[in-house]
Formats: C-alpha cells, structure tokens, sequence
C-alpha cells in the first residue's frame, strides 16, 4: 500500500494571498454606527422627581386614612417599598397604635390595614369584633330571602 503526503521544507515560506476587498460603500454610511445623546440623563431627574412627589404624598396624607393604606399597598406590589421603607414604617407604626381607633364599619380598610400590619412583621389580632365592622357585616352571612 502505498500513501502519497507532500512535505514542505522548513525554510519554504507560505505564500497565501487574499483578495482586496473592493466593496461598494454602504448606503447608510455611517448613521446608525454615529453616537446620539440618549436622554438617559432627563429620566433619571425625572425619576428622582417622582419619588421626591410620592415621598411627600406619603408624608402629607393623615396617617388614619385610607388614602394612605392605598398608595402604600400599590408601592409594595410594585416593588418599590425599598425606596419608601421609612415613610411607610412610620405610618404602619402609627396605624399600628390607633388600628382599633380606626376604620369602623369599613372592611375593605380593616382587611387592607391588616394585611400590611401583618406584612410588615407587626402582630395584630386577626379576631375582629362584629360591632366594629357595624353595617357591612350581618350577624348572618347567609342570603335573606326577599319578602
């Protein structure tokens, strides 16, 4: 069996050549490789202005309204509690003093003040009594039939 190879000397040099590239310029030149000032700069003041805007909303709402358990329930369903954690401590503190002051008769603000009590690490009875929801609740949950 016989097998060819070629070998090439060590002092031999290999010559490749390459083609020059005579290309067309482009037609765009170079409008998208060009640098545009973003306005990177201008969101970042306005994003400092809102937080400056809803950090006084929460200072500036009474501390025993619902006003401020609204704001402060979207804040941390966005994720945005970190930049408001001692606003919104200051307010759940003080709604943690007057909760049983507050709030009588309206469930939607009892079940959304102990949600964020609860959340924020506060212990607060879950046990509500029936007069202190007064009107929205009937001592039987069941339908009434209709006379």
């Amino acid at each position: 069996m016989l097998l060819c190879t070629q070998t090439v000397a060590v002092d031999h040099e290999v010559i490749t050549t390459r083609r020059s590239g005579n290309h067309h310029p482009n037609v765009w030149g170079d409008h998208f490789l060009a640098y545009v000032d973003l306005p990177g700069a201008n969101e970042e003041e306005k994003k400092h202005e809102v937080l400056k805007e809803v950090r006084n909303m929460l200072v500036m709402t009474p501390s025993n309204s619902l006003e401020k358990l609204e704001p402060i329930n979207t804040i941390q369903c966005l994720g945005l509690a970190y930049h408001f954690e001692s606003e919104i401590d200051e307010s759940l503190s003080y709604m943690y003093t007057h909760y049983e002051e507050y709030w009588i008769g309206d469930l939607h603000a009892i079940a959304l003040c102990f949600r964020l009590l609860r959340q924020q690490g506060y212990c607060v009875s879950c046990g509500v009594r029936s007069q202190d929801l007064g009107p929205c609740m009937t001592p039987d949950p069941r339908p009434q039939p209709r006379t």
